[in-house]
């Protein structure tokens, strides 16, 4: 994509951040950004802490940057492309970044790693956040709780990003967390297509162990069947399960389409991250770089969620070049799995989580 300066805001960023206006071609040089003399600013000291609270925005930053997804996955190479390759080049190299992609371990790992400094910044999904540091939040990543994207930014501002709700939480334990962009949404694989109740009664369908999704699928009337991920093709070859759920990249990337016939998107789970830093990091920039940088991470945001959203319909194209049915969001009722899985989600909410359910829904 091209990068325009936008608005008159955004030149002003630019320019009290000392950042050239003409963005130059961007380097092959990957996620360093070839400062050669940066402060390192990864030490887990806040960083750039002596120039911090002030405007003066002329010190190297080196950012290391997080994630638990390997480089060669579409997420790590869409934050390459849209966000780190962005700043390295629109700064002259003077913000960089270091990328430990699939390199820490897994969101826990990733987000620990943060907390104590050792990176300075992550990218992970709200229900991992959450359940490492904020249990009571995580309904942002529960099946049949956020309807799209446009639902999703009304409970990140009501609920996420306030101080008096997830984000408040992250503070107290050294983390402030940003806009999270879409990196897909989640379906159903089968033998068949998927779009009421009643075509998963009795369904044995394999999921990831969290409770709470075994909880909504068991209520709607899946036959819930455990089967770690790296046995995911062969259990559905063999038919120790009949069935899956995950993103349209995984059935193509794991190559589910050989053995189930059918993709229906369901849409029952949005799957996001957030832009996740460390908050002494954070205090330690100058005002301007601060500025700055949650400026890109605003833009970046939507720029990553468009950006996937069109490879997902790469994906989808794929997926019936080999031969799959896809079954397509308008023709599945949603509101029936909704309404069925509802009742596990109110006391789910009445019981766990720090907003009703109702609430949620509401916005």
């Amino acid at each position: 994509m091209s990068w325009n300066n936008g608005p008159v805001e955004r030149r002003e960023l630019l320019k009290k951040s000392g950042v050239a206006l003409t963005v130059g071609t961007v380097g092959t040089a990957g996620c360093m950004g070839g400062n050669g003399n940066g402060n390192g600013g990864n030490g887990g000291n806040g960083g750039n802490g002596g120039n911090g609270g002030n405007g003066d925005s002329e010190e190297d930053v080196e950012i290391t940057l997080a994630s638990a997804n390997g480089p060669e996955s579409t997420i790590v190479q869409t934050i390459q492309s849209e966000f780190i390759d962005r700043i390295e080049n629109e700064t002259d190299g003077r913000i960089s970044f270091n990328l430990e992609a699939g390199t820490i371990g897994g969101a826990e790992e990733v987000l620990d790693a943060t907390v104590s400094g050792t990176t300075d910044m992550v990218i992970e999904s709200p229900e991992a956040t959450a359940t490492r540091f904020a249990p009571s939040y995580t309904f942002a990543g529960d099946p049949f709780v956020i309807r799209d994207i446009e639902h999703y930014r009304s409970v990140e501002e009501e609920f996420l990003l306030t101080e008096d709700g997830l984000n408040g939480e992250l503070l107290n334990n050294g983390l402030r967390m940003f806009k999270g962009y879409r990196w897909g949404n989640r379906g159903v694989t089968a033998n068949k297509s998927v779009t009421s109740p009643e075509d998963v009664q009795g369904l044995k369908m394999r999921l990831p162990q969290f409770d709470s999704w075994v909880g909504v699928w068991e209520e709607i009337g899946v036959d819930v069947t455990p089967v770690p991920f790296d046995e995911l093709y062969s259990a559905l070859e063999t038919g120790v399960a009949d069935s899956s759920e995950g993103p349209i990249t995984q059935f193509m990337s794991t190559s589910l389409y050989e053995v189930q016939s059918h993709f229906s998107e369901t849409n029952h789970l949005l799957s996001m991250h957030h832009f996740i830093m460390n908050e002494e990091f954070y205090q330690g920039l100058s005002t301007d770089d601060r500025d700055y940088m949650e400026s890109v991470i605003e833009e970046a945001a939507d720029d990553v969620t468009d950006s996937i959203r069109e490879q997902e319909e790469d994906e989808y194209d794929a997926a019936r070049d080999e031969g799959t049915t896809i079954i397509r969001a308008d023709e599945v009722d949603r509101e029936a799995f909704v309404e069925a899985g509802q009742p596990y989600l109110e006391e789910l909410s009445s019981e766990e989580w720090a907003v009703d359910f109702q609430e949620i829904q509401d916005l």
